[in-house]
């Protein structure tokens, strides 16, 4: 029994539970559409390209948050019925706005030549913004919905 509290003080991941959807009705629709834009990014070759200049990484990540800038105005779109369950739903959408300003400001910098690193904005618990919106994506069975990597 000890051991078991300690888990559950301790070790266990809090925000799971907290993340969680009551209802999956959003999880199940918002996945297909993750899921197209995803398609799209490889379909467009926006990810896992190798760029010659910072000008040429600039111009894949323009094109890949015009993406998912249409994606996450479909998902906006389709609010969640139950009230807790709209507001974890916002917030994540939320996170995802961050994302992108974070993705918006490296474009910037790329544009003018500086070859750096993507560097985005790290919550209270000095994790990188991105955890909590992966963390949400998998904890609701979205797996299409995390942050898409090779950008």
């Amino acid at each position: 029994m000890v051991l078991m509290w300690i888990y559950a003080i301790f070790i266990s991941d809090k925000s799971a539970t907290a993340d969680k959807l009551e209802d999956p009705a959003f999880a199940a629709a918002a996945e297909p559409v993750c899921k197209v834009t995803v398609d799209d990014l490889s379909r467009l070759g926006l990810v896992n390209q190798r760029a010659a200049t910072p000008q040429d990484r600039a111009a894949l990540v323009d094109r890949t948050d015009v993406e998912l800038k249409k994606m996450i105005a479909k998902l906006r779109a389709m609010p969640p019925a139950d009230a807790r369950d709209a507001a974890a739903v916002t917030a994540w959408l939320a996170d995802w706005d961050q994302w992108l300003a974070d993705h918006a400001a490296w474009s910037a910098r790329l544009h003018r030549g500086e070859n750096v690193q993507f560097f985005e904005k790290k919550r209270d618990t000095g994790e990188p913004n991105s955890k909590a919106l992966n963390d949400f994506a998998r904890i609701n069975e979205m797996p299409s919905c995390a942050t898409p990597g090779g950008v």
